[in-house]
């Protein structure tokens, strides 16, 4: 067997005793009824034990948590040792609390079977927590990220740590006390008998094991909880900018609407191009669409306008040829592209007195090339290879005369984290208290590597709760490994990955909203004004389930596609300038969600 290297904590803010609310000292352990291992009237033992530093299930504690922190700290140097905790931190403490009949124990003894199948109960809990008996750690995994903060603050300050206990939502630990009830049988009034003693053990159901969850924002649409489902089987919104296969290359288009049609999604797309004309817009199925960000945007084929913005080009002499020859629509549709990048929108304004002053809350916004939902995740822009999603809990707009906007989001901040598989089977893995889709996706994950015999385990960790980022900080929308990954690394690939319990995040291969021009973006009236000219005057974003049923009927492509393209012959050029009116896309009034 490999050789375990010892590990030492050298702080600890255990305590062997505390000093309750009500100011009575007591011992930071089980109670003296729980220690209590006298068999009740069937002969059966519940009681808690003292784990000794030397007991398997002890060692078992301290070489996961040994593992699990030099796999955090060590980096891949330290990737091909075992590791152990030469001892908990000073004042923690494991019990076990076991349960057993005696009689039944003597029997198996006796027919020489292991005696473990006749325990009920054999669970190990770690005492020593400063909060006292009630704030106790039921795994290694629970106590992992105490035991991180221990090795890592500098400033010992409770706040930094993320485990369960620690966190504002830490809850108390259900204990099961035995004590004295008095029971009373209600009887007839001329029957005086002594009343009943019965030492009945009371027991709470186990607190479902969760990490430190986020305040919840409430669903306020039906399209919001749609796009929150990780079944609907969507992974586009409508008024978002896509790649979208064209046969022969790929094209820039924007969603107008979408469907599911015989089990598959489609989406009905327009795409993008210059001022003068607009091609007939197309139905798509979702595998030949790519997130914006997937790809990084080309030059144009006339050099000379590729530093320009979609306003500043003269769409008239270029298309005269005064700037020799070109795509005309592929041009137009890289600028307008790189111009809705750069912008952003918010809409569905929350109505609410509890706002600082000059505040407004909104429930989404669409952020350069995505649509994004208050309760979902984002990416955040960190240094290196980290994956750091913030779960957005408020969007807040700020507006400083005359007319700067600010754009606040609010919400919990997690880092995706992976170590050595702290659970020895399914039963045991928590449910997070995260976005479903996430969830979901973490599940899966999960899954592919326990298939696979990889010994690993994922999480998302806490970092930062109810931080506040602002829009240079914001990636783009978070995406799930399961639906995306496939499409951006391909089938055959992927699934060669999946085979050797591989799942790679889905963000590492897509950019980051303002990866080249960085800085928060100009603020647009909404999603029409962002898009401009660079479709038809009369496109429409569908707002899907929170809008009236007719706008996500599909139109007949026949038929509505000859009426466009006849529209396009008969089209005459007309004075450039009433396209270029710059004054008239800002609007007046100011802003509006």
């Amino acid at each position: 067997m490999a050789p375990f290297y010892p590990v030492t904590i050298c702080r600890s803010d255990g305590q062997l005793e505390v000093i309750t609310k009500t100011g009575v000292k007591e011992l930071n352990r089980p109670t003296a009824a729980q220690l209590n291992d006298t068999p009740d009237a069937d002969g059966t033992i519940d009681c808690y034990k003292k784990l000794e530093p030397d007991e398997p299930k002890a060692v078992d504690w301290r070489r996961k948590i040994g593992g699990m922190l030099m796999h955090y700290l060590g980096g891949r140097e330290h990737a091909d040792r075992n590791y152990i905790l030469k001892d908990l931190p000073e004042g923690y403490v494991l019990w076990e609390h076991v349960k057993y009949n005696v009689e039944k124990l003597a029997e198996e003894k006796k027919k020489g079977k292991h005696a473990a199948g006749t325990f009920e109960r054999q669970d190990a809990y770690l005492y020593g927590h400063p909060q006292g008996r009630k704030k106790r750690y039921r795994s290694p995994a629970d106590f992992f990220p105490h035991v991180l903060w221990l090795a890592t603050d500098k400033d010992g300050d409770p706040r930094n740590c993320s485990c369960k206990v620690c966190s504002p939502d830490g809850e108390e630990d259900p204990q099961e006390e035995n004590v004295k009830v008095e029971v009373v049988i209600p009887v007839k009034k001329e029957v005086k008998p002594a009343p009943m003693v019965a030492n009945i053990p009371q027991k709470a159901a186990p607190a479902p094991m969760k990490s430190p969850p986020q305040s919840a924002s409430p669903i306020r649409s039906a399209e919001q909880r749609l796009d929150g489902d990780p079944n609907s089987g969507y992974l586009y919104r409508p008024g978002e900018l896509v790649w979208f296969n064209r046969g022969h290359a790929w094209g820039l288009a924007v969603i107008s609407k979408r469907r599911i049609d015989n089990n598959a999604p489609q989406y009905l797309v327009q795409p993008l191009s210059h001022p003068l004309s607009h091609p007939p817009f197309q139905i798509k199925e979702q595998e030949l669409i790519r997130p914006w960000l997937a790809w990084s945007v080309p030059t144009t084929t006339i050099p000379q306008i590729n530093n320009l913005t979609y306003e500043q080009v003269p769409w008239d002499r270029i298309i005269r040829g005064e700037f020799g020859s070109g795509d005309f629509q592929v041009d137009g549709s890289i600028l307008a592209a790189k111009g809705i990048d750069g912008s952003y929108s918010l809409y569905d304004r929350i109505e609410s007195p509890l706002v600082g002053p000059g505040e407004v809350h909104y429930n989404g916004m669409f952020l350069g090339a995505e649509k994004i939902w208050v309760g979902e995740p984002v990416r955040l822009r960190v240094p290196g290879d980290d994956i750091v999603i913030l779960v957005v809990q408020k969007l807040i707009e700020r507006t400083i005369p005359p007319m700067t906007s600010i754009v606040t989001f609010v919400g919990d901040v997690y880092k995706f984290i992976e170590m050595p598989m702290p659970y020895t089977n399914r039963s045991e893995w928590p449910t997070p208290s995260l976005p479903a889709r996430m969830v979901t996706d973490l599940r899966f994950r999960n899954e592919v590597a326990e298939n696979a015999n990889k010994r690993t385990w994922y999480e998302w960790q806490l970092l930062e709760p109810a931080a506040r980022r602002g829009l240079a900080d914001i990636k783009g929308r978070w995406y799930e490994t399961r639906t995306l990954l496939p499409v951006l690394r391909g089938v055959e690939q992927y699934q060669m990955g999946i085979q050797r319990g591989e799942t790679s995040d889905a963000g590492l291969w897509m950019n980051g909203r303002g990866d080249t021009s960085r800085g928060p973006g100009v603020r647009k009236k909404n999603r029409k004004d962002t898009l401009g000219q660079a479709v038809p005057l009369d496109f429409k974003v569908s707002r899907g389930l929170d809008g009236p049923a007719q706008d996500d009927v599909f139109p007949d492509v026949g038929s509505a596609q000859q009426q466009q393209q006849q529209q396009q012959q008969a089209f005459v050029m007309p004075d450039i300038d009433q396209f270029m009116d710059l004054d008239g896309a800002v609007g007046q009034g100011g802003f509006t969600g």
